[in-house]
């Protein structure tokens, strides 16, 4: 991304950066400037956050999250941010230290809560054990109940993520593919919320929509942020990670195909869907649900019962071995 004796595009002073996709280079304070105008492009363009207003942001201690939280506090939100601990070890410990060192550096609010917490002691390990279930496609069901609940219990009514445009054009070439039209209908930078405040969805909004994750390493660099080292454990063999990768050799290919690929879906959609319906109440927890139980909950019994089955032949095996 970079290389040696390139100008600014914008300044003509020595650049360090060079986006192929936008057949330009900058300089730091050039890029810092142009990302900015990409994350107010996508709020305006999608109607995402109003000047000034609340915002909570998820962050996790990645370049995304803390790009993102960064650069909405100095567009002038009152932001604050919220960290699901998963409790994966070492990862997990950096990822929370990341978090409090961002919330340090900006002065702002850093709410925090821990998987095992919320699940009665259970691990996410034990989670996919037990649904026989992509990791990754656990993780993030909990992780979106998980946060839309932290975020109307503490008072917000939108959550912006760092997902961006890498992850949103994987995700759109796997729902072609598949043919997948529900998802297709759903996709949008913006989810509108539905029901009361208290049980029903926050609005989520996707501000980085716009840039591609070497862009955002670019702006992670030139802000020297505190971002988390390591790669999940969870994350092997998950199926956007190869809709990703093929979108990548598209893009070294015909710089720009992120964007267009994308972008153009959006301008063709021309709308947002509409927003979630209200079927009715997790028995359980309250949240909306077209069952007797969402989603979280029918996954959390189905966890608790393969622990005590567990538990029980392991103490069986424990009393039939023999006495030394």
């Amino acid at each position: 991304m970079t290389d040696p004796g390139m100008k600014c595009t914008r300044c003509r002073q020595p650049a360090r950066f060079r986006l192929p996709a936008h057949n330009a280079h900058f300089c730091d304070p050039c890029l810092d400037l142009f990302f900015k105008r990409q994350v107010q492009k996508a709020i305006k363009d999608y109607a995402m956050l109003r000047p000034g207003q609340e915002v909570l942001v998820a962050v996790s201690g990645g370049k995304d999250s803390l790009a993102l939280w960064l650069t909405l506090e100095e567009l002038g939100y009152r932001t604050a941010g919220v960290h699901l601990c998963l409790e994966m070890g070492e990862f997990s410990e950096a990822s929370l230290q990341s978090c409090r060192q961002m919330a340090a550096r900006l002065g702002r609010p850093l709410h925090e809560a821990s998987l095992g917490q919320l699940t009665d002691g259970l691990s996410m390990q034990e989670i996919v054990w037990a649904t026989r279930r992509q990791f990754c496609s656990v993780c993030g069901t909990f992780k979106r109940h998980f946060l839309n609940r932290l975020c109307l219990e503490l008072g917000f009514d939108t959550v912006a993520t760092g997902h961006h445009l890498d992850d949103e054009a994987g995700r759109l070439l796997g729902n072609l593919i598949h043919n997948h039209l529900d998802y297709l209908q759903a996709m949008w930078p913006v989810l509108e919320s539905g029901g009361d405040a208290a049980t029903g969805f926050a609005r989520k909004v996707k501000p980085l929509c716009r840039l591609e994750g070497a862009e955002i390493r670019a702006f992670a660099q030139v802000h020297e942020l505190p971002v988390a080292q390591g790669k999940c454990a969870g994350s092997k063999g998950a199926t956007l990670l190869y809709y990703q990768k093929a979108m990548d050799q598209l893009e070294a290919d015909m710089p720009g195909t992120k964007h267009n690929f994308y972008l153009e879906f959006l301008r063709q959609k021309a709308a947002p869907p509409p927003p979630p319906q209200l079927g009715g109440r997790c028995q359980i927890c309250g949240a909306p649900t077209m069952s007797e139980l969402c989603g979280v909950c029918r996954m959390l019994a189905q966890a608790r019962q393969w622990r005590e089955k567990r538990r029980a032949r392991l103490a069986a095996e424990e009393a039939a071995a023999p006495t030394p």
